[in-house]
This record gives C-alpha cells, structure tokens and sequence, in this order.
C-alpha cells in the first residue's frame, strides 16, 4: 500500500474513532438519570390526581409561568393563567368526574436539564367529549407530549400539546426511543 494511502487510511480511522467518541460521550451527556426520572413520574401522578379532584390549580403546579399549551382541538395558549383557565373550564363542564392516567412511552433528553415526555393518556368517566373526538374502549384515548425542564432544580412543564388518537390507529405499537 503506498504511503499517501496509509496515511489516508490512518486519517479516515482516526476521525472515525473521533466521531464515535463525540457520539458515545453525547449520550452520556443527555441521559435522564434513575432520580430525574422519578421526578417526572412524580409530575405524571401529580397531573392524575389533580385531575380526579378537579383541580386546575394543582394541574398546573409543575408548569412554567409561560406554559405553552395546546388542547385535543387544537386551541392554542401561552401563559399559566390561560392554562388554568382551560382546564377549570372542562374540569367543571365536560370532563367533571372524569380521571386521567398516564402511560410513559419514552423519556427523550435534549439536553441534561430538558426532556422530551411521551405519555398514551387514557380519559375514562367523562360526562362529554369534545367535538369529533371519538371513544376508544370507552375512553377519550390522546398522545401527551410534555416538554420539561429543569427550573432552579425542579423539573417543570414548558410546553404541554394533546393530540387525539383516532380509532383507526388505538392499536398502532408506540415506539419508544428507550
């Protein structure tokens, strides 16, 4: 082998190595640890409980004063208070009664202090549904996705947007990045 190509050869394996130690030391920057999971289940049951009592206010505990938010029909809003607001109102009108669970499909981190949750949500015992949702097994059946964020220590909600699931795909395999 000529020299120029061996040392072409040594070039294109030692930026290869480079690349996947840049890629290696990436993820170990960006996992979400045992305890930061935790904490972010804890929001998940904390939304839960909330919602079985009612509770706009405790919904929106562990969200940011600018929360971005959108609804199962797509009404948008930016702000804590619209976000309260939302939820007092269906919370006293059509959903009153109603419980929420959450089912954690992936835990995406951007970064150490942002994440990207992935929740199968399941709506049971609710008095009405909105407009051209259907019921899935007697459930009003969405996709959460909540961005959160590490905020002096505590994790937080940034961003909270609700898609419906439509019947045609209740079954449809998640796929979690975990």
């Amino acid at each position: 082998m000529p020299a120029g190509a061996r040392v072409a050869r040594r070039i294109s394996t030692t930026l290869a190595i480079s690349v996947i130690m840049q890629v290696v030391a990436a993820e170990a920057i960006v996992q979400i640890d045992s305890d930061d999971r935790a904490a972010i289940e804890a929001i998940l049951e904390r939304q839960a409980v909330a919602w079985a009592a009612g509770d706009a206010e405790a919904f929106a505990a562990d969200a940011l004063d600018g929360v971005v938010f959108t609804n199962i029909v797509g009404m948008f809003s930016v702000g804590r208070a619209p976000f309260v607001g939302q939820h007092a109102q269906i919370f006293s009108t059509i959903y009153k009664g109603s419980r929420l669970t959450q089912e954690m499909v992936a835990v995406t981190p951007v970064r150490s202090d942002v994440a990207i949750v992935d929740t199968l949500t399941r709506l049971v015992d609710a008095l009405h549904r909105p407009p051209g949702i259907e019921l899935i097994d007697g459930a009003v059946r969405t996709r959460l996705e909540q961005v959160m964020v590490k905020d002096g220590g505590a994790w937080k909600v940034a961003s909270f947007h609700n898609v419906a699931v439509h019947p045609a795909f209740a079954n449809y395999p998640p796929q979690p990045t975990e």
